[in-house]
Protein backbone atom coordinates (compact mmCIF):
# COMPACT_ATOMS: atom_id res chain seq x y z
CA UNK A 1 0.00 0.00 0.00
CA UNK A 2 1.61 3.27 -1.09
CA UNK A 3 2.47 5.62 1.75
CA UNK A 4 0.68 8.94 2.17
CA UNK A 5 2.71 12.13 2.30
CA UNK A 6 3.95 12.76 5.86
CA UNK A 7 3.23 9.22 7.03
CA UNK A 8 5.44 6.30 7.08
CA UNK A 9 4.72 3.27 5.02
CA UNK A 10 2.17 0.93 6.61
CA UNK A 11 3.14 -2.65 6.77
CA UNK A 12 1.69 -4.78 4.10
CA UNK A 13 -1.39 -6.71 5.20
CA UNK A 14 -2.09 -10.08 3.78
CA UNK A 15 -5.16 -10.24 1.63
CA UNK A 16 -8.25 -11.75 3.22
CA UNK A 17 -9.96 -14.29 1.09
CA UNK A 18 -13.12 -12.86 -0.41
CA UNK A 19 -12.17 -9.33 0.78
CA UNK A 20 -9.49 -7.98 -1.54
CA UNK A 21 -7.35 -5.27 -0.09
CA UNK A 22 -8.35 -5.90 3.61
CA UNK A 23 -5.48 -6.58 5.90
CA UNK A 24 -5.23 -8.58 9.19
CA UNK A 25 -7.15 -7.23 12.23
CA UNK A 26 -5.18 -6.33 15.36
CA UNK A 27 -4.97 -9.09 17.92
CA UNK A 28 -5.82 -11.67 15.38
CA UNK A 29 -3.69 -14.73 15.27
CA UNK A 30 -1.93 -15.33 11.99
CA UNK A 31 -3.93 -17.50 9.69
CA UNK A 32 -7.22 -16.76 11.56
CA UNK A 33 -10.21 -15.90 9.44
CA UNK A 34 -11.19 -12.24 10.10
CA UNK A 35 -14.87 -13.03 9.55
CA UNK A 36 -14.80 -15.52 12.37
CA UNK A 37 -13.15 -12.93 14.63
CA UNK A 38 -15.88 -10.39 13.91
CA UNK A 39 -18.59 -12.96 14.57
CA UNK A 40 -17.05 -13.76 17.98
CA UNK A 41 -16.88 -10.07 18.89
CA UNK A 42 -20.54 -9.57 17.96
CA UNK A 43 -21.55 -12.50 20.15
CA UNK A 44 -19.63 -11.07 23.10
CA UNK A 45 -21.22 -7.66 22.62
CA UNK A 46 -24.66 -9.24 22.46
CA UNK A 47 -24.01 -11.10 25.69
CA UNK A 48 -22.86 -7.92 27.49
CA UNK A 49 -25.77 -5.87 26.13
CA UNK A 50 -28.23 -8.43 27.35
CA UNK A 51 -26.77 -8.55 30.87
CA UNK A 52 -26.97 -4.80 31.41
CA UNK A 53 -30.70 -4.45 30.80
CA UNK A 54 -31.30 -7.35 33.14
CA UNK A 55 -29.38 -5.63 35.99
CA UNK A 56 -31.23 -2.35 35.40
CA UNK A 57 -34.53 -4.17 35.53
CA UNK A 58 -33.56 -5.83 38.81
CA UNK A 59 -32.59 -2.46 40.37
CA UNK A 60 -35.87 -0.90 39.25
CA UNK A 61 -37.83 -3.75 40.81
CA UNK A 62 -36.01 -3.32 44.14
CA UNK A 63 -36.68 0.44 44.18
CA UNK A 64 -40.34 -0.16 43.40
CA UNK A 65 -40.61 -2.67 46.26
CA UNK A 66 -39.02 -0.20 48.72
CA UNK A 67 -41.42 2.50 47.59
CA UNK A 68 -44.36 0.18 48.14
CA UNK A 69 -43.13 -0.60 51.65
CA UNK A 70 -42.86 3.11 52.46
CA UNK A 71 -46.39 3.63 51.23
CA UNK A 72 -47.62 0.76 53.40
CA UNK A 73 -45.86 2.34 56.41
CA UNK A 74 -47.68 5.66 55.88
CA UNK A 75 -50.72 6.34 58.11
CA UNK A 76 -54.22 5.65 57.00
CA UNK A 77 -54.37 9.07 55.37
CA UNK A 78 -52.09 7.78 52.65
CA UNK A 79 -49.80 10.85 52.69
CA UNK A 80 -46.62 10.94 50.70
CA UNK A 81 -43.25 11.94 52.16
CA UNK A 82 -43.55 15.53 50.96
CA UNK A 83 -47.20 15.97 51.98
CA UNK A 84 -48.10 17.92 55.15
CA UNK A 85 -50.65 16.44 57.52
CA UNK A 86 -53.85 18.53 57.30
CA UNK A 87 -54.09 18.89 61.09
CA UNK A 88 -50.47 19.99 61.31
CA UNK A 89 -51.01 22.46 58.47
CA UNK A 90 -54.13 23.86 60.13
CA UNK A 91 -52.29 24.31 63.43
CA UNK A 92 -49.35 26.06 61.79
CA UNK A 93 -51.59 28.30 59.70
CA UNK A 94 -53.52 29.33 62.81
CA UNK A 95 -50.35 30.42 64.62
CA UNK A 96 -48.53 31.64 61.48
CA UNK A 97 -45.63 29.21 61.87
CA UNK A 98 -42.67 29.39 59.48
CA UNK A 99 -42.54 26.79 56.69
CA UNK A 100 -39.35 25.13 57.88
CA UNK A 101 -40.88 24.47 61.29
CA UNK A 102 -44.07 23.21 59.66
CA UNK A 103 -42.02 20.52 57.91
CA UNK A 104 -40.10 19.75 61.10
CA UNK A 105 -43.31 19.34 63.10
CA UNK A 106 -44.82 17.19 60.35
CA UNK A 107 -41.81 14.86 60.40
CA UNK A 108 -41.98 14.61 64.19
CA UNK A 109 -45.73 13.93 64.25
CA UNK A 110 -45.30 11.04 61.78
CA UNK A 111 -43.44 9.22 64.56
CA UNK A 112 -46.17 9.92 67.16
CA UNK A 113 -49.29 8.64 65.40
CA UNK A 114 -50.58 6.91 68.54
CA UNK A 115 -50.77 10.20 70.49
CA UNK A 116 -51.29 12.51 67.52
CA UNK A 117 -54.64 13.98 68.57
CA UNK A 118 -53.54 14.54 72.19
CA UNK A 119 -50.35 16.20 70.98
CA UNK A 120 -52.23 18.53 68.63
CA UNK A 121 -54.68 19.52 71.38
CA UNK A 122 -51.83 20.21 73.78
CA UNK A 123 -50.00 22.34 71.21
CA UNK A 124 -53.11 24.45 70.68
CA UNK A 125 -53.34 24.96 74.44
CA UNK A 126 -49.73 26.00 75.07
CA UNK A 127 -49.21 28.03 71.90
CA UNK A 128 -52.39 30.04 72.55
CA UNK A 129 -50.70 31.65 75.59
CA UNK A 130 -47.25 32.08 74.03
CA UNK A 131 -45.83 35.47 73.10
CA UNK A 132 -43.85 33.81 70.30
CA UNK A 133 -45.69 30.68 69.11
CA UNK A 134 -42.89 29.76 66.70
CA UNK A 135 -40.26 29.97 69.43
CA UNK A 136 -42.28 27.85 71.84
CA UNK A 137 -43.09 25.34 69.11
CA UNK A 138 -39.38 24.73 68.53
CA UNK A 139 -39.03 23.90 72.23
CA UNK A 140 -42.00 21.52 72.14
CA UNK A 141 -40.67 19.76 69.04
CA UNK A 142 -37.42 19.18 70.93
CA UNK A 143 -39.41 17.71 73.84
CA UNK A 144 -41.24 15.40 71.42
CA UNK A 145 -38.00 14.19 69.89
CA UNK A 146 -36.50 13.36 73.29
CA UNK A 147 -39.70 11.82 74.64
CA UNK A 148 -40.51 14.45 77.29
CA UNK A 149 -43.59 15.96 75.68
CA UNK A 150 -46.94 14.96 77.18
CA UNK A 151 -50.10 15.54 75.17
CA UNK A 152 -53.43 16.71 76.56
CA UNK A 153 -54.69 14.10 78.97
CA UNK A 154 -57.69 13.67 81.24
CA UNK A 155 -57.31 15.69 84.48
CA UNK A 156 -56.34 13.80 87.61
CA UNK A 157 -58.99 13.75 90.37
CA UNK A 158 -56.56 15.12 92.97
CA UNK A 159 -55.61 17.92 90.60
CA UNK A 160 -59.29 18.72 90.05
CA UNK A 161 -59.83 18.94 93.81
CA UNK A 162 -56.85 21.26 94.14
CA UNK A 163 -58.09 23.41 91.26
CA UNK A 164 -61.52 23.81 92.84
CA UNK A 165 -60.12 24.60 96.27
CA UNK A 166 -57.78 27.38 95.10
CA UNK A 167 -59.75 28.43 91.97
CA UNK A 168 -56.88 27.62 89.62
CA UNK A 169 -57.06 28.45 85.92
CA UNK A 170 -57.49 25.63 83.40
CA UNK A 171 -53.95 25.96 81.98
CA UNK A 172 -52.56 25.73 85.51
CA UNK A 173 -54.57 22.59 86.21
CA UNK A 174 -53.29 21.14 82.94
CA UNK A 175 -49.73 21.87 84.04
CA UNK A 176 -50.28 20.05 87.33
CA UNK A 177 -51.89 17.13 85.48
CA UNK A 178 -48.82 16.93 83.26
CA UNK A 179 -46.63 16.74 86.37
CA UNK A 180 -48.68 13.91 87.87
CA UNK A 181 -48.81 12.02 84.56
CA UNK A 182 -45.05 12.21 84.10
CA UNK A 183 -44.41 10.96 87.64
CA UNK A 184 -46.74 8.01 87.09
CA UNK A 185 -45.10 7.21 83.75
CA UNK A 186 -41.77 7.03 85.59
CA UNK A 187 -43.31 4.66 88.18
CA UNK A 188 -43.26 7.32 90.95
CA UNK A 189 -46.91 7.56 91.99
CA UNK A 190 -45.94 8.25 95.64
CA UNK A 191 -43.73 11.10 94.53
CA UNK A 192 -46.63 12.58 92.54
CA UNK A 193 -48.84 12.53 95.64
CA UNK A 194 -46.09 14.20 97.69
CA UNK A 195 -45.64 16.92 95.07
CA UNK A 196 -49.35 17.76 95.17
CA UNK A 197 -49.29 17.80 98.99
CA UNK A 198 -46.41 20.27 99.21
CA UNK A 199 -47.88 22.45 96.43
CA UNK A 200 -51.13 22.62 98.39
CA UNK A 201 -49.19 23.69 101.50
CA UNK A 202 -47.54 26.55 99.64
CA UNK A 203 -50.77 27.70 98.00
CA UNK A 204 -52.40 28.24 101.43
CA UNK A 205 -50.16 31.22 102.04
CA UNK A 206 -50.23 32.86 98.59
CA UNK A 207 -52.47 35.61 97.28
CA UNK A 208 -51.91 34.73 93.59
CA UNK A 209 -52.46 30.99 93.70
CA UNK A 210 -52.53 30.34 89.94
CA UNK A 211 -49.22 32.09 89.35
CA UNK A 212 -47.58 30.30 92.28
CA UNK A 213 -48.88 26.88 91.18
CA UNK A 214 -47.50 27.45 87.67
CA UNK A 215 -44.12 28.47 89.10
CA UNK A 216 -43.83 25.50 91.45
CA UNK A 217 -44.99 22.96 88.85
CA UNK A 218 -42.53 24.42 86.33
CA UNK A 219 -39.63 23.98 88.78
CA UNK A 220 -40.51 20.32 89.25
CA UNK A 221 -41.11 19.60 85.55
CA UNK A 222 -37.91 21.32 84.40
CA UNK A 223 -35.85 19.60 87.10
CA UNK A 224 -34.78 22.84 88.80
CA UNK A 225 -35.59 21.20 92.15
CA UNK A 226 -36.08 17.56 93.05
CA UNK A 227 -38.82 18.35 95.56
CA UNK A 228 -40.45 21.31 97.27
CA UNK A 229 -39.70 22.01 100.95
CA UNK A 230 -42.27 20.77 103.44
CA UNK A 231 -44.00 23.53 105.45
CA UNK A 232 -45.18 21.44 108.41
CA UNK A 233 -42.64 22.93 110.87
CA UNK A 234 -43.18 26.42 109.48
CA UNK A 235 -46.93 26.08 110.03
CA UNK A 236 -46.29 25.21 113.67
CA UNK A 237 -44.27 28.42 114.03
CA UNK A 238 -47.11 30.40 112.42
CA UNK A 239 -49.59 29.07 114.96
CA UNK A 240 -47.29 29.42 117.97
CA UNK A 241 -46.47 33.10 117.37
CA UNK A 242 -49.90 33.96 115.88
CA UNK A 243 -48.43 35.50 112.74
CA UNK A 244 -50.68 37.59 110.52
CA UNK A 245 -51.34 36.91 106.81
CA UNK A 246 -48.39 38.96 105.50
CA UNK A 247 -45.95 37.39 107.95
CA UNK A 248 -47.10 33.88 107.01
CA UNK A 249 -46.61 34.64 103.33
CA UNK A 250 -43.09 35.91 104.06
CA UNK A 251 -42.22 32.82 106.09
CA UNK A 252 -43.39 30.58 103.23
CA UNK A 253 -41.21 32.53 100.81
CA UNK A 254 -38.20 32.23 103.13
CA UNK A 255 -38.61 28.44 103.32
CA UNK A 256 -39.02 28.16 99.53
CA UNK A 257 -35.96 30.29 98.69
CA UNK A 258 -33.80 28.64 101.36
CA UNK A 259 -34.99 25.08 100.71
CA UNK A 260 -31.46 23.67 100.94
CA UNK A 261 -30.99 24.82 104.56
CA UNK A 262 -34.54 25.70 105.57
CA UNK A 263 -34.31 23.87 108.92
CA UNK A 264 -31.38 26.01 110.11
CA UNK A 265 -33.07 29.16 108.80
CA UNK A 266 -36.25 28.27 110.68
CA UNK A 267 -34.27 27.96 113.93
CA UNK A 268 -32.85 31.43 113.36
CA UNK A 269 -36.34 32.82 112.75
CA UNK A 270 -37.60 31.28 116.01
CA UNK A 271 -34.69 32.86 117.91
CA UNK A 272 -35.69 36.33 116.67
CA UNK A 273 -39.38 35.80 117.34
CA UNK A 274 -38.67 34.72 120.92
CA UNK A 275 -37.11 38.11 121.69
CA UNK A 276 -39.74 40.20 119.90
CA UNK A 277 -42.88 41.84 121.22
CA UNK A 278 -44.53 42.12 117.76
CA UNK A 279 -43.64 38.82 116.07
CA UNK A 280 -45.32 39.55 112.74
CA UNK A 281 -43.48 42.84 112.36
CA UNK A 282 -40.17 41.22 113.31
CA UNK A 283 -40.60 38.45 110.73
CA UNK A 284 -41.35 40.92 107.94
CA UNK A 285 -38.23 42.85 109.00
CA UNK A 286 -35.83 39.91 108.81
CA UNK A 287 -37.43 38.25 105.74
CA UNK A 288 -35.45 40.08 103.04
CA UNK A 289 -31.97 39.42 104.49
CA UNK A 290 -32.82 35.74 104.89
CA UNK A 291 -34.20 35.43 101.35
CA UNK A 292 -31.07 37.13 99.96
CA UNK A 293 -28.79 34.75 101.91
CA UNK A 294 -27.37 37.61 103.96
CA UNK A 295 -25.86 37.14 107.40
CA UNK A 296 -28.35 37.87 110.16
CA UNK A 297 -26.83 38.53 113.60
CA UNK A 298 -28.36 36.89 116.64
CA UNK A 299 -30.82 39.07 118.56
CA UNK A 300 -29.93 40.39 122.05
CA UNK A 301 -31.13 38.33 125.00
CA UNK A 302 -34.46 39.44 126.35
CA UNK A 303 -34.68 39.73 130.20
CA UNK A 304 -37.09 37.41 131.92
CA UNK A 305 -40.42 38.82 133.01
CA UNK A 306 -40.52 40.31 136.55
CA UNK A 307 -36.78 41.03 136.59
CA UNK A 308 -34.82 43.98 135.38
CA UNK A 309 -31.56 45.79 135.86
CA UNK A 310 -30.32 46.00 139.44
CA UNK A 311 -32.79 45.22 142.20
CA UNK A 312 -35.98 46.28 140.54
CA UNK A 313 -37.82 43.79 142.66
CA UNK A 314 -36.70 45.53 145.87
CA UNK A 315 -37.55 48.89 144.36
CA UNK A 316 -40.94 47.55 143.67
CA UNK A 317 -41.36 46.63 147.34
CA UNK A 318 -40.22 50.09 148.42
CA UNK A 319 -42.63 51.63 146.00
CA UNK A 320 -45.43 49.58 147.48
CA UNK A 321 -44.54 50.73 150.99
CA UNK A 322 -44.47 54.33 149.83
CA UNK A 323 -47.88 53.92 148.29
CA UNK A 324 -49.23 52.56 151.54
CA UNK A 325 -47.69 55.48 153.44
CA UNK A 326 -49.19 57.94 150.99
CA UNK A 327 -52.60 56.48 151.59
CA UNK A 328 -52.16 56.95 155.34
CA UNK A 329 -50.93 60.51 154.79
CA UNK A 330 -53.93 61.27 152.66
CA UNK A 331 -56.11 60.00 155.49
CA UNK A 332 -54.40 62.33 158.00
CA UNK A 333 -54.67 65.24 155.61
CA UNK A 334 -58.34 64.49 155.30
CA UNK A 335 -58.83 64.91 159.06
CA UNK A 336 -56.84 68.12 159.10
CA UNK A 337 -58.81 69.33 156.14
CA UNK A 338 -62.07 68.94 158.02
CA UNK A 339 -60.76 71.00 160.95
CA UNK A 340 -59.40 73.63 158.57
CA UNK A 341 -62.79 73.96 156.93
CA UNK A 342 -64.46 74.58 160.24
CA UNK A 343 -61.87 77.21 161.13
CA UNK A 344 -62.33 78.96 157.78
CA UNK A 345 -66.10 79.02 158.19
CA UNK A 346 -65.71 80.51 161.68
CA UNK A 347 -63.32 83.16 160.39
CA UNK A 348 -65.67 84.12 157.61
CA UNK A 349 -68.50 84.43 160.13
CA UNK A 350 -66.38 86.76 162.31
CA UNK A 351 -65.51 88.86 159.29
CA UNK A 352 -69.16 89.28 158.40
CA UNK A 353 -69.98 90.37 161.95
CA UNK A 354 -67.13 92.84 161.90
CA UNK A 355 -68.33 94.29 158.59
CA UNK A 356 -71.84 94.71 159.94
CA UNK A 357 -70.55 96.56 163.00
CA UNK A 358 -68.40 98.82 160.87
CA UNK A 359 -71.30 99.67 158.60
CA UNK A 360 -73.51 100.41 161.60
CA UNK A 361 -70.93 102.80 163.07
CA UNK A 362 -70.55 104.55 159.71
CA UNK A 363 -74.29 105.20 159.48
CA UNK A 364 -74.31 106.55 163.05
CA UNK A 365 -71.52 109.00 162.32
CA UNK A 366 -73.17 110.26 159.15
CA UNK A 367 -76.42 110.81 161.04
CA UNK A 368 -74.68 112.75 163.81
CA UNK A 369 -72.94 114.91 161.25
CA UNK A 370 -76.29 115.86 159.63
CA UNK A 371 -77.76 116.72 163.00
CA UNK A 372 -74.92 119.11 163.79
Amino acid sequence: MPSMPGMGAMPSMGAMPGMPGMGMMPGMMPGMNPMMMMAMMQQMAAKMGGAMPTAAAAGGAAASAASEKRKEAEPALGLLDDDIDPQVQELCDYFNIEDRWVKRLNETMRKRQETKQEDIDKLYEVLERARSPTGLLTVKIGEMECGRFVGKIKPDKDVERLARKFKLDEPVASRLTELVHRRKQQGEADRAAKDLFTIEQHLRYCKRTSAMATLLAGKLLEGDVDELPDLTEAEQVMEKYKLDEDARSKLREIIEKRSADHKEVLKQVIKHLDTSVNCSSMLCKIARPLIDHEHLPDPPDRPAKGKGKGDKGDKGDDKGDRQKGDRHDRGDRGDRGDRGDRDRRRDRSRDRDRDRRDRSRSRSRRKNDRDD
